[in-house]
């Protein structure tokens, strides 16, 4: 890239923009003036002078050597090369500055340096900029470091420690090598560019050593020859001189620095002004302009404003114009670059009708990515107009260039009804669609089986019909003939490559059962399309040119494929030229009668012309009927009869007909009619009714007059099965017996004395009529008590005792279900049964609980809970904490803790060691807030250890259903939480990968946040093992839960939080205490600022010493943005929100959703408040992430 006139090769380059690069000053930087002060020959002069040595021209090639030999006279040669160097007036230079400028310009700013000087710790105090200052020889390592290294020693130390003399450059390189050392570090870690060296020098004979035949080392010279440079290892960057002038070095690095020190608003004013003067000749704005081509954001400030055929063809000759024609784009850097300059090219060339020819001509002959075809398609697609002439050509193109893999954006296309006004094109992209190709199908066999495929084709089904409708049909009295040549062609086309794929197999002719509308092909297929469009080309051409229309279907007739020969039959039936006997006799001369490929439009035809048909014409079918199949082979007899049935029945009035077919049927008694002789295969599809048989009031006046036929009449549609599509079902009479039983219970104990003993399905359905009817209920009375008969409801009502007696009485294994979940749901809302409340219902759920394992309506689910409440046991568990909740409730007074009987009832549960015990402990652990509340000391000794971790050690099996359904359903507080809950949960925590469920890991990490904001226990005892122990999944969950929290928080309650503890976990972690925030941990922390009102500032100070970012999922902006509230606060505050939102764009690399729109509201709210700095720091960011025009908002 040019800087002014320096051409600096693009890796040093990049390099820099790495912060990969180290810029290597030496003694030629030091000459100018202010500075002034001389290279090391005449540094060498001016020594030997002071000791009046004057060396010769043979010295001056080893200056080491000569100023060790005066050493070696005892002479003090560092003093006085310390006293010619620290000359008084002698100052920093612009070439200092500039170097200086270079380095902070850039991430990581490193500088080496030979000379002894303070000049380039000068120009950086100047400019206020405070960096490392490391001297020989306690240099830092040469891989890892920062800020400026006097490789030789510098003058603000012990003189003794420069290194000068030959001597010393040993001890620096050869004995204690430590200048190599760091040397040997530093080239092989970082790219170097060395200011101020001529070949000649001899510390650049030294640093050759160091320097190997590798790597990227650049020098910046004025020296034409570069072969010595080569031999160095250095490849030389040429700078221009003017007499003895160096200055084009110096211009040429402050450029350099001042380009790099651009905003992106300089950036976008400054292309914008180089591109509306056209492409430019000048170096430093040809490489500017080709840099920022390839930079995946100043691309589309060249794409806001290059216009004009100049500039299309200026870009085609860029390498990232190539991109365009590579479907393998590298990076992502790579990418967004191709995706600018393919949108700039396709809106600006090649939807412009002016610009579109250059276009063509550089697009026309290369391969296209996929990004170029996708966007060149979605562009013509959006237009609302036709597709102009000039454009055809790019349509071909697209189409010819479509990717292999199926793509509904063409079928959509092809939808437009502006295709009518442009015909020709409308069939091109219709035949484009219309293609067969191969597509894998499903495979039947052993796996070593061959590989089976079907035909299919490019467009879908679904929009190839919809283009069909909407824009063809409509095209067909003109173009008939072009459609039907074109559908005729395709389907030659698939038949062909089905025969290849499937030899012996017509897979278009199996999968259609009619060439007319038919109900058997509603669900239908691209092929299908291909076909009616065969058919209505046909028939418009019968109707308009029948004389056309007959040699074409003739032809059609002669086809080897029988979708042909089928459009053929069709077509005869259809044609008003041709009498019924011209239309029979023609079926009997072309031999169609047995014919199975065309039997349904064979039928069809003699379904329209038998009965019209003359008697003559009707015997001589019915002699060929009788005669059967004519081809030689063996037939079932079944042939003639299916035919002389179908005859039969579309002419009942045919004698002869009528005759010949009971005939036929004598002959072949087990024969019967198909519903549907006309077609080979059908398929039926529907729902199932369910009719109900009875009416409520119905079936009430029969059970009520008589139960026994009532239930006979009932279990009659016990033999329907459940499968009928239409009419009463057995499902259908159990409803309504349903539906019976809870309007008039009675009913239900009156069925119920004759029912059949292994009756199962009536039973369990009065249960549930049972669990929704209104019963009677008696008077309250105290636990354990029998109602008084006085209290009992009258005898004509149905109350929970008549239903418990009559349901003991059965065999409680068929209805155990049934009556579990009739216990613990108590009613419906409506009709509410206390059934906890009752003696005969706990006596009969004591009896209820299974002894072996038995299902529920969820078997073995991973979903513990789901599969309790769905259960048998989790119904009984229901039940019994519901009796608990009763007593407790009847006897507050005097409680003192569940009773023993209860408790009794509830240990069974709990000891239960079957799958029935598991899911009843899943559901009681649950309620553990309730039975703590009840009898701490059985909650304690009972539910609590089924919370540990040690129990089941082997595969934690039991645990792991525990937590799963307590961190969604649990109940607890701050008592039980210090009593061991709390330990629990951090155990559980430590155990993450055992609960096999990340909602359930996730869900515990909400816990724990409610715990740290909701509990009065200090989270400080315990957050830091949170932090060490818990998995970056529950430790993400508990931050944004925690945010979330405190959003909704009252703004006092959550500044009493930022007291408590979360200012200093906060703070601790910043400072990696207990271990380092991980970024995706700081950008979720950062939320916590929008919760903390009250505090916000000292939150978003916090913020600003982390690496935090948007992420894409969060809401951020959408909470800055979102209401009026929000805005005041900005506006009252805009410094803050600022700060808060600059540093999150920064730590940004992958935009949210959105984020133009809602930066740009708000960027509204703060212009008028905000400070201009602060202002042009956050549209800055906004450009960085893809918001080009944000200057402009």
């Amino acid at each position: 890239m040019w800087f002014r006139e320096v051409e600096v090769p693009d890796e040093l380059v990049e390099a820099a923009t790495e912060g990969k690069l180290v810029l290597f000053v030496g003694a030629g930087a030091s000459l100018d003036e202010p500075s002034g002060l001389p290279n090391f020959a005449n540094l060498v002069r001016d020594v030997g002078a002071r000791a009046n040595r004057v060396p010769t021209d043979r010295d001056l090639e080893r200056p080491d050597v000569f100023l060790g030999d005066l050493a070696d006279l005892q002479i003090d040669v560092h003093a006085l090369v310390a006293n010619a160097i620290n000359k008084p007036g002698s100052q920093a230079n612009r070439l200092h500055g500039a170097v200086i400028d270079l380095a902070r310009v850039h991430p990581n700013p490193r500088v080496v340096t030979t000379n002894y000087d303070l000049h380039l710790e000068g120009a950086a105090s100047t400019k206020e900029l405070d960096l490392d200052v490391y001297r020989a020889p306690a240099l830092p390592v040469g891989d890892d470091f920062t800020g400026i290294v006097h490789l030789h020693g510098a003058l603000d130390q012990p003189l003794r420690k420069l290194v000068v003399t030959d001597e010393d450059f040993g001890h620096a390189y050869l004995r204690e090598a430590w200048a190599a050392r760091f040397l040997d570090r530093m080239f092989s870690a970082f790219s170097v560019a060395f200011i101020g060296y001529s070949h000649g020098d001899i510390v650049m004979q030294y640093l050759a050593r160091s320097l190997g035949r590798e790597g990227r080392r650049f020098v910046f010279t004025h020296e034409s020859d570069s072969r010595e440079w080569r031999r160095l290892g250095l490849r030389p960057v040429q700078y221009p001189v003017d007499g003895r002038s160096h200055l084009a070095l110096v211009d040429g690095l402050e450029r350099w620095a001042e380009l790099t020190a651009w905003g992106r608003l300089v950036h976008r004013r400054r292309i914008a002004e180089l591109v509306s003067n056209g492409p430019p000749t000048i170096p430093e704005e040809v490489s500017y302009l080709e840099q920022a081509i390839g930079h995946p954001e100043r691309v589309r400030y060249f794409t806001e404003r290059a216009r004009g055929s100049d500039w299309l063809l200026w870009a085609a000759n860029r390498p990232e114009f190539d991109r365009l024609f590579d479907p393998a784009v590298s990076s992502d850097e790579d990418r967004t670059v191709t995706q600018a300059l393919t949108g700039w090219l396709t809106d600006q060339y090649v939807m412009d009708e002016k610009e579109s020819p250059t276009a063509l001509r550089l697009l026309r002959s290369r391969p296209w990515s996929p990004g170029m075809w996708d966007t060149l398609a979605h562009r013509l697609f959006a237009q609302k107009q036709r597709v102009p002439d000039w454009q055809v050509p790019w349509l071909v193109l697209v189409l010819h260039r479509s990717p292999a893999e199926h793509s509904d954006l063409l079928d959509m296309f092809l939808c437009k009804e502006s295709w009518q006004e442009r015909p020709d094109l409308a069939l091109m992209l219709f035949e484009h669609r219309t293609r067969p190709l191969p597509r894998p199908s499903v495979d039947f066999g052993p796996s070593n089986d061959a590989p089976r495929f079907e035909v299919a084709f490019v467009g879908d089904g679904y929009w190839l019909d919809e283009a069909w409708r909407k824009v063809l049909i409509p095209l067909l009295p003109q173009h008939a003939p072009e459609i039907l040549d074109l559908a005729v062609r395709q389907l030659r086309d698939a038949h062909r490559l089905a025969g290849a794929l499937h030899p012996g197999f017509d897979a278009l002719t199996f999968g259609r059962s009619a060439i007319e509308p038919h109900p058997q092909d509603d669900f239908r297929e691209a092929a299908d399309v291909l076909i009616d469009a065969a058919r209505d080309s046909l028939e418009q051409l019968l109707h308009a040119s029948p004389h056309e229309a007959a040699a074409t279907v003739e032809g059609l007739a002669r086809a080897k494929e029988p979708i042909l020969r089928r459009l053929a039959v069709h077509a005869w039936r259809q044609r008003q030229d041709r009498t019924p006997d011209d239309k029979l006799r023609w079926i009997l001369d072309e031999n169609l009668l047995y014919e199975l490929d065309l039997q349904h439009e064979v039928y069809m035809l003699l379904e329209d012309s038998l009965a019209r048909a003359s008697d003559d014409v009707v015997g001589l079918l019915l002699g060929h009927a009788k005669e059967g199949p004519q081809d030689g082979a063996e037939h079932s007899p079944y042939g003639p009869y299916n035919l002389l049935a179908w005859l039969n029945r579309v002419a009942p009035e045919n004698v002869t007909i009528a005759d010949e077919f009971a005939r036929l049927q004598k002959e072949n008694p087990v024969f019967a009619p198909r519903e549907h002789p006309d077609l080979n295969v059908t398929m039926t599809s529907g729902f199932v009714e369910n009719a109900e048989p009875f009416t409520l009031e119905e079936l009430h006046a029969l059970i009520e007059s008589n139960p026994a036929d009532a239930y006979a009449a009932i279990r009659s549609y016990a033999a329907t099965g459940e499968f009928l599509p239409t009419g009463p079902s057995w499902t259908g009479a159990l409803n309504a017996l349903r539906g019976c039983v809870t309007h008039y219970p009675g009913d239900g104990i009156r069925l119920a004395s004759v029912l059949a003993p292994d009756d199962e399905d009536v039973r369990k359905t009065l249960v549930r009529a049972w669990g929704s009817a209104n019963l009677s209920s008696p008077a309250e009375q105290p636990s354990g008590v029998e109602p008084a008969e006085e209290n009992r409801p009258q005898s004509h009502d149905v109350t929970p005792q008549d239903v418990l007696t009559v349901i003991g009485s059965w065999p409680l294994d068929a209805v155990r279900s049934a009556v579990a979940n009739l216990f613990a749901r108590g009613g419906n809302a409506e009709h509410p049964t206390a059934w906890h409340t009752l003696i005969p219902a706990r006596r009969l759920a004591t009896d209820l609980w299974p002894t072996t394992e038995v299902a529920g309506n969820i078997v073995d689910s991973e979903d513990r809970y789901m599969e309790a409440i769905n259960h048998p046991a989790g119904d009984l568990a229901q039940f019994w904490m519901n009796v608990v909740a009763h007593e407790w409730r009847t006897h507050t007074d005097t409680w003192s803790g569940i009773p023993g009987d209860l408790q009794a009832e509830l240990d069974r549960m709990v000891h239960d060691q079957s799958r029935n015990g598991l899911l009843a402990r899943v559901l009681l652990s649950t309620r553990l807030r309730f039975f703590t509340g009840a009898d701490p000391a059985w909650a304690k000794s009972r539910l609590m250890p089924l919370f540990t971790w040690d129990r089941d050690t082997a595969n934690h099996f039991e645990a792991r259903g525990i937590w799963r359904s307590f961190v969604r359903f649990g109940q607890y507080d701050d008592q039980i939480l210090a009593e061991g809950l709390l330990d629990a949960m951090l155990a559980t925590m430590r155990h993450a990968n055992d609960l096999g469920d990340d909602n359930a890991v996730a869900q515990l990490g909400r816990q724990l946040a409610t715990v740290a904001l909701k509990s009065s226990l200090d989270p400080r005892k315990w957050l830091s093992t949170l932090t060490t122990d818990a998995p970056s999944l529950l430790q993400l969950a508990w931050i944004r839960s925690v945010g979330r929290q405190l959003s909704e928080m009252d703004p006092k309650d959550a500044s009493a939080q930022w007291t408590r503890w979360i200012r200093e976990y906060w703070s601790g972690r910043i400072a990696s205490l207990p271990r380092p925030l991980t970024k995706d941990e700081s950008s979720a922390m950062a939320l916590w600022a929008l919760g903390l009102p009250a505090d916000r500032l000292a939150a978003v100070e916090l913020v600003e010493r982390t690496d935090a970012g948007l992420v894409k999922d969060d809401r951020v902006l959408v909470h800055i943005a979102g209401s009026g509230r929000e805005n005041d606060d900005l506006q009252r505050d805009p410094v803050t929100w600022g700060r808060y939102l600059i540093h999150l764009l920064r730590g940004t690399t992958d935009p949210p959703w959105a984020l133009d729109h809602y930066l740009r509201e708000i960027v509204g709210v703060l212009r008028p408040v905000a400070p201009a700095p602060l202002l042009a720091d956050l549209i800055e960011e906004a450009m960085r992430l893809g918001c080009s025009d944000a200057a402009d908002w």
